[in-house]
């Protein structure tokens, strides 16, 4: 079996991919509940604090739950911004592996060489290594999304 795709990336499917990304991990959660918790505490102990330790505990609650998504998101425009994001990638799943070119550049993986494969409702994530995937947004497959996801969880088993 053969799946073959070119794949543009959107602002939105990057955004989904860098969100997921950061704040799936343990540090992700980690600073959210940082938030959280400065969140509680200012709330409910506000008359105990100076302005400078309520300003730290505001700035805390805002750091992982505002700040860092968008920063995150300006961090996805101005990747798609480079000339590679604004051509597509071409993507080719058979049993041997992935293959994925673009222009005149091509890489070939072995199934055995995928670090790990996300699978969510609206997108595939393929790792390549701890910090970076190919994104395979539900959209741009041709209809056959889930089909693609079969074959894939196939081929990571063997």
């Amino acid at each position: 079996m053969l799946f073959e795709f070119d794949v543009i990336l959107d602002k939105k499917s990057l955004s989904r991919f860098l969100l997921f990304h950061n704040y799936a991990k343990l540090s992700g959660i980690l600073g959210v509940v940082i938030s959280v918790a400065a969140v509680v505490v200012l709330v409910m102990r506000w008359s105990d604090w100076t302005g400078t330790q309520k300003g730290i505990l505001v700035t805390l609650a805002l750091l992982f739950t505002v700040l860092q998504p968008m920063m995150l998101l300006m961090k996805g425009r101005k990747q798609l911004q480079q000339e590679e994001f604004q051509l597509p990638f071409h993507y080719i799943f058979d049993e041997k592996g992935i293959m994925i070119s673009q222009k005149e550049q091509k890489q070939q993986f072995a199934w055995k060489e995928i670090r790990k494969i996300i699978y969510r409702k609206d997108a595939i994530y393929v790792y390549m290594s701890t910090v970076s995937a190919f994104i395979l947004p539900e959209s741009q497959c041709d209809g056959h999304f889930s089909e693609l996801v079969d074959f894939m969880k196939e081929r990571r088993e063997k």
